[in-house]
């Protein structure tokens, strides 16, 4: 591995800083990615080829998951497991994330955040799996991560108590729930999210970093008003719907802002905009919760950048100078999608666009964009400076475990 000093100044030699318009970027080959320092915060999108996974180490170690998928989808329509097949995605997720908190001199999570119930966020139940050691669900997705790393408090957005925004019925589900039934009957924390409030998710040492917060900007059918704590709905009133226009799983999902200094991020869980063509407006959820977030410096791209989701609004709100697309299926991203995100039309300011997976066929369909798209496959990793003032955006290997950096862009300058 080469330094930290001689991969910044070697980077430095090749671009520098770009205010406006996309970032200059270089290739690099053989460099493992420098280790985390205290004042810094790192967010690691993880490419299991599985579904979503995103890893965070805040400035003073503080460690938080959000999500991790385990879907079963085939070949034929997903990408392949990445590193491998030799282990489940949890179990890789896990590896991923101790390697990185061990520089933290951390082995547990803090945080574990479950965006909402589908199998490419909590984990599916692959054929033929059975419970191991006397437990009463599968070692699955989030519940395997957390037999390797141990979560201390896991962030749901309704939990025990669903309510009329029932989890889905299917055998995903409902082991996602065992796993948390699991954890409070032995004392293990479970938490309904705070809708609005940014005290719920903290640092371990939080005196240190008052520049650093978390916002809890919505989950479960609700959105944080902008004001100190509070939060309304997003939902109509459900007794009067029929049941095709009820909410989806995707509509609850928890958004979050986080922020280090001037640097912010934003990100939405499988968060929709689609309104049937106008028919039923308040099912473009994720307008308002993007208002709510406001200007950000990097966004991940609500529902893989599905053709459902990052709606006009989206870009136009939030802003971003990076969006990461957390793509793992053939039909993610959408083409209107990528040409809004990487801001394509005339007069629009140019943004970089990392996709943690771009299947060939999508590629294919995609091919008058593809050639803007800074990455199809990796990990991506946001660090952002001590100071909170600056990030640079690394793009590691992800087709072997500790696979080298490939791309680097940046320095971007925070604009907030």
């Amino acid at each position: 591995m080469i330094s930290r000093r001689d991969f910044t100044f070697g980077w430095l030699a090749v671009g520098g800083v770009t205010l406006l318009g996309r970032s200059a970027c270089a290739a690099a080959t053989g460099a493992t990615l420098p280790p985390w320092s205290p004042g810094e915060l790192d967010i690691h999108h993880i490419d299991t080829g599985r579904g979503n996974a995103t890893f965070l180490i805040g400035p003073d170690g503080t460690t938080l998951l959000i999500d991790c998928g385990a879907s079963n989808d085939g070949l034929d329509v997903s990408a392949p497991c990445r590193p491998d097949t030799s282990r489940r995605p949890g179990e890789w997720v896990a590896r991923y994330a101790l390697h990185q908190a061990r520089t933290a001199g951390r082995d547990t999570l803090d945080y574990l955040i479950v965006t909402h119930i589908h199998p490419d966020h909590v984990g599916d139940i692959p054929p033929g799996m059975v419970p191991t050691g006397g437990a009463d669900f599968f070692a699955t997705g989030v519940s395997q991560v957390d037999r390797f790393m141990p979560v201390a408090i896991v962030v749901d957005r309704s939990y025990p108590d669903y309510g009329a925004l029932r989890a889905p019925d299917a055998p995903f589900a409902a082991n996602y729930v065992a796993w948390l039934d699991a954890r409070r009957r032995v004392g293990r924390r479970v938490e309904r999210l705070d809708v609005g409030s940014d005290r719920q998710i903290r640092l371990r040492s939080s005196a240190r970093y008052p520049g650093f917060s978390v916002r809890a900007l919505a989950g479960n059918g609700r959105v944080w008003t902008g004001s100190g704590a509070t939060n309304q709905s997003l939902f109509p009133d459900l007794t009067n719907l029929p049941a095709d226009d009820r909410p989806s799983e995707n509509a609850c999902s928890i958004a979050l802002r986080v922020s280090h200094g001037r640097f912010s991020y934003f990100s939405g869980g499988d968060l929709t905009a689609d309104t049937r063509d106008g028919r039923l407006p308040w099912m473009d959820v994720e307008a308002p919760v993007v208002r709510a977030a406001g200007q950000v410096e990097v966004a991940v791209a609500d529902h893989h950048g599905y053709f459902d989701a990052c709606g006009p609004e989206f870009t136009k709100v939030l802003d971003a100078q990076a969006y990461v697309i957390p793509a793992w299926h053939i039909t993610q991203p959408g083409s209107a999608q990528i040409e809004r995100l990487i801001g394509a039309w005339p007069g629009e300011r140019a943004r970089d666009v990392f996709a943690i997976e771009m299947l060939p066929a999508n590629r294919l369909f995609n091919s008058r964009w593809v050639r803007q798209i800074r990455s199809m496959q990796g990990h991506v990793v946001i660090r952002v400076a001590s100071d909170g003032r600056s990030y640079r955006i690394f793009v590691s290997d992800s087709s072997r475990e500790r696979g080298s950096v490939t791309l680097v862009c940046g320095p971007y300058l925070c604009r907030n």
